[in-house]
This record gives C-alpha cells, sequence and structure tokens, in this order.
C-alpha cells in the first residue's frame, strides 16, 4: 500500500488545514470503512423511527440480522481467515513484478469464499429461521454472499490509486441503504433487501474500480490458495482475531442473564450491544491515525531499511533506518493512546448527554466507560500486530491472536458471572494484558531485527 502512503503525503504537502483533515478523512474510511459505516448505517436506521426501538420491533429485528451477516460472513468464517494471506499473496505478486496475476487471483478468493461460506450459511439459515418464509432465508443467504466480495474487495481497494472513489463509493451505497430504509422500510424483509442492494451496488463499484487498476487476460487463479502459497499461520492469525474480537459479544447475547431472543434463533443482549457499537465509533480517530503512520511514515522508513539490506548498505546506515522504524512505531502507539485518551475523556464527559439523546438508560455509563477504554486497547493491540505482520513475525502474531481469543472469552463469561457491575471488564482486561504481552514482543523483535534479517534468511 506504498502508493497511497505517497498519496498521502503528497496532499499533506500542502500545509493546509484541510489537507490535514482530508488526509485522516481518507485514512479513517480507507482502514475501516465497510466495517464503521456499516455500524453507522445499521445504527441509523435503527434509530430512524424511535417511537419502533423495542426489541420486537422490526428495526431491531433487521438490526440483529446484518449484525450477525456481518460477523459471521466478513468477520469470522471467510474473511478472517483468507483476508491476510491473500493481502500477503498480492504483496508477494506486486514485489515480484507480476501485476497481471492480482485480478486473477482477486476472482479466486471471492470465489473460494462463496464456495467455502455456502456450505455453511444455507444449513445455518435454514436452522436459525425455519419459521421464516423462503424469500426472507434467500435475502439472508445473498446478504452474506454480498458481504464476503465487499469485504475482500476493500482489502484490495484500500490500496487502489483511485482511493477517492473508493471512498464516495462506501458513503453512497450506505446513503442509498440509509434514505430507502426512511423511504419504503417497514418490515425486516424490506430492510433487509434494502441493505443487500446498497452493499450489491457497493461491490458492483469495487469490482470496477479493481478491473480499471489491475489488467490480466486471465479470469481466475486459485493459486494463492494451494499449497505452498497460502499461508495458514496467516489465516489462523486472522481467524483467532476476528473470533476474539466477536466472542465476547456472542457470550452476552447468548448467556441466559444478558440475552434475549429477537428473530428466529438468534439473540441480542440489550445491555451490550449499543454500548459496544458506539464505543467502536469513537475508534475511528484512531483508526486513521494507525493507517496513516503505518502506510506513510512506518512504510517509507521500512522500504528504505530494506533496500539498504538488499543493496548492500552500511552497518551505519541499516541500524539508522532501523531506529526510525522503532521511533515511528512508539510515536505511532503514543499518538493513539494521547489522541483517544483526550477523547474518552471528552465523552465520557457528553455521555450522559448522548445517552438521552439516543434514548439509552443512564444506566449503561459504567459499562459504556469501560468498553471505550478496551476498544482503546483494541485499535493499539491491532497497531502492534499490522507491525508484526509487516516485519514478517507471523508465528508470535498468530499466538498473540490465540490469546486474545481464549482470554476474551474467559474474562467475558466470568465478568457476567460477577455481576453487571463488572460486564466488559473481560473485553477491556484481556485486550489489556494481550496489548502489553504485543509490547513486550515488539520491542524484542525490533531490537533482533537486524541479526534475523541476516542469519535466518
Amino acid at each position: 500500500m506504498a502508493g497511497i502512503g505517497f498519496e498521502l503525503r503528497q496532499m499533506l504537502k500542502k500545509e493546509r488545514l484541510l489537507s490535514l483533515a482530508k488526509v485522516y478523512g481518507y485514512s479513517a474510511i480507507l482502514s475501516s470503512g465497510p466495517w464503521v459505516i456499516s455500524i453507522v448505517a445499521i445504527l441509523i436506521v435503527g434509530f430512524i423511527n424511535l417511537s419502533d426501538l423495542g426489541n420486537n420491533s422490526q428495526a431491531a429485528k433487521f438490526q440483529v440480522v446484518v449484525t450477525y451477516a456481518i460477523a459471521l460472513a466478513s468477520s469470522l468464517i471467510v474473511t478472517g481467515v483468507l483476508q491476510l494471506p491473500f493481502t500477503r499473496y498480492v504483496a508477494d505478486l506486486i514485489f515480484a513484478k507480476r501485476e497481471d496475476e492480482v485480478l486473477p487471483s482477486y476472482f479466486g478468493a471471492i470465489f473460494i469464499s462463496w464456495i467455502l461460506g455456502l456450505p455453511f450459511i444455507i444449513p445455518l439459515v435454514f436452522f436459525v429461521f425455519e419459521e421464516q418464509n423462503l424469500f426472507f432465508i434467500l435475502e439472508v443467504i445473498s446478504t452474506f454472499l454480498i458481504l464476503c466480495g465487499v469485504w475482500i474487495s476493500s482489502i484490495l481497494a484500500a490500496s487502489l490509486q483511485y482511493y477517492k472513489g473508493v471512498v464516495w463509493a462506501y458513503f453512497f451505497s450506505y446513503a442509498l441503504i440509509v434514505l430507502f430504509s426512511f423511504l419504503i422500510g417497514r418490515d425486516v424483509e424490506t430492510l433487509l433487501f434494502v441493505f443487500l442492494s446498497g452493499n450489491a451496488i457497493l461491490l458492483a463499484i469495487l469490482m470496477t474500480l479493481i478491473i480499471k487498476t489491475y489488467n490480466s487476460s486471465i479470469f481466475i487463479k486459485l493459486d494463492f490458495f494451494l499449497a505452498p502459497n497460502f499461508y495458514w499461520t496467516l489465516a489462523i492469525a486472522g481467524l483467532a482475531y476476528n473470533l476474539g474480537a466477536w466472542v465476547d459479544k456472542f457470550i452476552f447475547w447468548y448467556h441466559p442473564l444478558t440475552g434475549i431472543e429477537v428473530i428466529g434463533k438468534l439473540h441480542a443482549s440489550i445491555v451490550y450491544d449499543i454500548p459496544i457499537f458506539l464505543a467502536y465509533l469513537s475508534i475511528l480517530p484512531s483508526m486513521a491515525i494507525f493507517f496513516y503512520r503505518l502506510e506513510t511514515d512506518f512504510a517509507q522508513k521500512y522500504e528504505l531499511y530494506y533496500d539498504a539490506v538488499r543493496s548492500g548498505g552500511t552497518l551505519h546506515l541499516i541500524h539508522r533506518y532501523r531506529n526510525e522504524m522503532v521511533g515511528v512505531i512508539r510515536h505511532a502507539i503514543r499518538e493513539i493512546l494521547v489522541v483517544q485518551g483526550v477523547l474518552n475523556i471528552l465523552l465520557f464527559l457528553s455521555a450522559p448527554t448522548l445517552f438521552k439523546m439516543l434514548h439509552i438508560p443512564q444506566l449503561y455509563l459504567g459499562l459504556f466507560h469501560i468498553l471505550t477504554i478496551g476498544a482503546m486497547l483494541q485499535v493499539s493491540f491491532m497497531s502492534v500486530l499490522a507491525i508484526l505482520y509487516y516485519i514478517d513475525r507471523k508465528k508470535v502474531a498468530m499466538w498473540l491472536c490465540i490469546s486474545f481469543f481464549v482470554l476474551n472469552g474467559v474474562l467475558s463469561y466470568l465478568s457476567i458471572s460477577m455481576g453487571p457491575a463488572m460486564f466488559g471488564y473481560g473485553y477491556a482486561l484481556s485486550l489489556l494484558i494481550v496489548f502489553c504481552a504485543s509490547l513486550i514482543v515488539i520491542q524484542k523483535e525490533m531490537s533482533r531485527l537486524d541479526y534475523e534479517t541476516f542469519m535466518l534468511q
């Protein structure tokens, strides 16, 4: 994604406040576009009719169905396994000057996601929605498949030279979803159809931009999924991280003390869902900072370091570039913690008013506070993981992700058993542990970078 980093640096050279806002705006959307905008759209659709916000309302049922679709299609089952190996494979192709293989590999990734997803989603949907009509079931399956395509497309889309078109595609598609939900959304089937159609439009736009960027005479290639090209360590790491990011939600959804049945066999948690979604929205500035620092400052120092290694640079020069990489890492993490910390304080002060406006009981304020801190730790942990992937420390990143999954699951379950006052502490504590561990790991790996680069290759 060095091309995006170059574009962002060029934009920032104009030294205008508007340029700075554009840089971080593009960074925010490119780093978390489908994830954050999906959450925003779901929340807005739910709040369009404030008089119809009961848990049995059509809007609430729509929110639950779409949330599960995002969790299963976009994070757990498909892209959780494919996104990191596919990203690495595309990076290898570009480095090897084989860009003509990117487009067929992209179509291959979508094909594999659908082949893997269909045997899972079809029986699951018929089991969960056994009382729903066939049209609704087909809508859910189609939404799952479209979201698979959107998330895989987003992997490539964030690095395109048409990045402005990508940003506008997200806004346009989800604006249509919100608009038509307001105009014609009267039941869960109609709302789901609107959501499906908007994401289908988004997928078509992203595909068009990708096809314009990469030329190829081959339609589809599946090489990246075949041994020895497939990176199983990255696949396990991606799956474990996404399981870790969602396991606390599933525990709160299906624990008898915190979850209720909403539609079919799908559960939700009136205690946990809104606070955690709002907490995730709060980290958008940190995501923008992380993306910008990673794809501009760190990517530039990383490229200088390995260019010096490959071209026989002096030891002094190699040490200098490594130290500059370390400096960028420290600065990025410190910036994320400081900016997010200040934002969290402002949110804590304004949360009572915000909750009143959104008709959320003030009882959830304490939970929102701890979940916001947990979300800050999550984006910090994610930043360290990205650095580990950059320097090819796949195994240690995998074990950190597995630890996050196990800790979040165990501690979240225990937090429910300890009473409402402890809700959310399992999520935050698990991230505090793995984030501190990741800092120790990255410090060790960067101190050994020269040795491992020369001696272990």
